[in-house]
C-alpha cells in the first residue's frame, strides 16, 4: 500500500513540474517579443493589455496600416533591452 501512495505522490509531483515551467516569465537574454508576450500572457493577466496577445496583434494592425504585422515583429525580436520596462522604452 506504501509503495502505491509513494507512486501516485511521484506521478503527481511530475505532473505538476511542466505546469510550472510554462508559467515562467521571458528571460533576461529573450528578445523583447519574448519578454513582452511573456508580460501580457495569458490574457486578463496585464493591466497594459488585458486582451493578451490577441490585443497586442489587434494593436499593431491598427497602429501601422498597411505595414504586415510580421514586419514589426521581426524588427521588434532584434531588440534585447533585457526587460519589460526596457523594451517598453526601446519601442516608444
Amino acid at each position: 500500500m506504501r509503495k502505491v501512495i509513494v507512486v501516485i505522490g511521484l506521478t503527481l509531483g511530475l505532473m505538476l513540474i511542466p505546469s510550472a515551467a510554462a508559467l515562467a516569465d521571458a528571460g533576461t537574454h529573450a528578445s523583447c517579443v519574448g519578454i513582452e508576450s511573456s508580460a501580457i500572457s495569458p490574457k486578463g493577466t496585464s493591466n497594459e493589455l488585458p486582451g493578451g496577445r490577441p490585443e497586442l496583434n489587434q494593436f499593431i494592425r491598427e497602429a501601422f496600416p498597411g505595414t504586415p504585422p510580421g514586419a514589426i515583429v521581426s524588427f521588434v525580436s532584434h531588440i534585447r533591452a533585457g526587460s519589460h520596462e526596457a523594451c517598453d522604452e526601446a519601442t516608444e
